[in-house]
């Protein structure tokens, strides 16, 4: 009879907690206000508001994955737990909300933008070169109905607009500057490139001019090569994807003849040409179509062995880009959303896993500088390393991950368009070489349309203050369209749910481990 009694009283004590829970949601899914998640050996909380990650224990963790995926306070009756636990439960969580201040992130109403930063801010200009490329590499943005702005043209830029572009870098108040020559194949104008570089002699000498270029390297002759290491500061980008067969199953030439063997010819003379300064000079990226273990094997050996590639050289990894699709948005925490994101789970970010696999298998702390993976694999643990981490709950919100546009860094194509970044994609351009940024359509697309989009979803949204997904891929030739941004949404949210969990095992076997983390950025 006892029993009975004190269980009816714990009931109607759990009932008590409806108010609590119904004053937490503000009438929105309770999953917007953090995501509970377990590592091998414990069960946190991430709290979306302030970036606090609580650990909790199994019967708490019940409570928050209960409330997360039903959204409904009386499902809690459900649970396989004494009244008792559930009430005890419920009371450390509301111990929480007071002495921690979490579960108490505030709408996202608008995000903060900065468009009326100064012009003169701009220390990165990417010069689009040419249009067209000696190579047509089969996950090439550029092929017809691919993600590129354009598709293979035969258009090159020309030198006074190339000029002008570096004009804008002679206004910027900043005393370090960037060019980036891209394409399409940048060295198919060689002599573009190298009068570009005469030119910033003269207006820039005031300023350290730092250049960039991204090549195939299978256009590098003894002068080209001679000629771009004799710069003071320079680095080159090698777009390699590993051994021979592997490269050519890929980056191939136009009659379909993969191009490897040339590509290390031009990389030996530029390796040569930079003499001790290579590893430093030179940098690769890799392109993975093909994620297996046995190929990623393949690839590691290769930049590791390779006699052409000088030991300590900078390796970045990247998938396949596939052009953006229109989805339906599901809402985060529903149960169609919960479905795809444990189809994703099961095959997202391998390299990843892969990486962590390599690491467990115990392999010395020079083999970990040396993986191909690592500059990923640190950029995935720093992104929640150096999360925002508040006392409070935020008040204000940023746009994600992306930038203010036309300030720090602009694109240029071969006709003097200007553009975000050359990573865009189809997207509508903020201005022209000769008439400099157009503010209004700056304001239109990408701050007053994108934040009108954006908050309507990141509101739903458990991960929007660790957020680092910017204006890429949610665009088309009018402006935003934000349909083609509901995937990549929930294929972040369950990379950063990945993420998470792997900083966490690291956390509890082997904090000191993750100090490194303090001086890497992630953007």
């Amino acid at each position: 009879m006892k029993n009975s009694v004190e269980s009816a009283k714990n009931f109607n004590e759990i009932l008590g907690f409806k108010d609590l829970f119904a004053n937490l949601k503000k009438d929105l899914r309770f999953s917007r206000l953090g995501k509970p998640f377990k590592t091998s050996e414990n069960n946190y909380f991430f709290d979306s508001g302030t970036g606090k990650v609580l650990m909790v224990n199994e019967d708490i963790y019940l409570i928050l994955e209960c409330l997360w995926n039903t959204d409904e306070f009386d499902r809690l009756l459900e649970l396989e737990m004494s009244s008792k636990n559930l009430l005890n439960g419920l009371k450390e969580i509301e111990e929480a909300v007071k002495s921690e201040s979490i579960l108490q992130m505030p709408p996202v109403k608008k995000m903060l933008s900065h468009v009326d930063a100064p012009s003169n801010q701009t220390k990165l200009i990417s010069l689009e070169v040419t249009e067209r490329c000696n190579l047509r590499c089969k996950y090439c943005i550029y092929h017809e109905g691919e993600a590129g702005f354009r598709t293979f043209g035969t258009k090159d830029i020309d030198l006074d607009t190339a000029k002008k572009a570096v004009d804008i870098l002679s206004r910027s108040a900043k005393e370090d500057v960037y060019i980036t020559f891209c394409g399409g194949e940048p060295l198919l104008r060689f002599d573009i490139i190298k009068d570009t570089i005469e030119y910033c002699k003269i207006k820039l000498h005031n300023k350290k001019v730092v250049y960039n270029m991204t090549t195939n390297a299978t256009l590098i002759t003894e002068e080209i090569a001679n000629y771009w290491a004799s710069l003071e500061h320079h680095i080159t980008t090698v777009s390699l994807d590993g051994p021979e067969l592997i490269h050519d199953q890929n980056r191939v030439f136009c009659n379909g003849n993969g191009s490897f063997q040339i590509v290390m010819h031009g990389l030996k003379r530029l390796v040569e040409a930079e003499g001790a300064k290579a590893a430093d000079n030179i940098n690769y990226n890799i392109v993975l179509a093909d994620t297996s273990v046995e190929t990623l094997e393949e690839i590691q050996h290769f930049f590791r062995n390779s006699e052409h590639i000088p030991a300590g050289s900078s390796l970045s990894t990247s998938y396949q880009i596939t052009s953006p699709e229109k989805t339906s948005y599901l809402g985060v925490g529903t149960e169609g959303d919960r479905q795809l994101s444990e189809t994703k789970r099961q095959r997202i970010d391998p390299l990843i896993k892969w990486s962590v696999d390599k690491l467990n298998s115990g392999i010395s702390d020079i083999d970990k500088q040396k993986l191909i993976s690592k500059d990923s694999y640190d950029k995935a643990l720093a992104s929640i390393h150096n999360r925002m981490l508040l006392d409070e709950p935020v008040q204000q919100f940023p746009m994600n991950g992306c930038c203010t546009p036309g300030v720090g860094r602009v694109y240029i194509t071969v006709n003097g368009e200007l553009a975000i970044c050359e990573r865009m994609g189809t997207s509508p351009f903020i201005g022209t070489i000769n008439e400099g940024l157009d503010y209004e359509k700056i304001n239109k697309h990408y701050i007053n349309d994108f934040m009108n989009e954006a908050t309507k979803y990141c509101n739903d949204c458990w991960a929007v203050n660790i957020c680092h997904l910017c204006y890429k891929q949610c665009y088309d030739r009018d402006g935003i369209n934000i349909s083609y941004r509901h995937e990549k949404c929930l294929e972040y949210r369950v990379i950063t749910e990945q993420r998470l969990v792997l900083y966490h095992e690291i956390l509890e076997k082997n904090p000191e481990s993750l100090e490194y983390l303090n001086e890497i950025f992630y953007g």
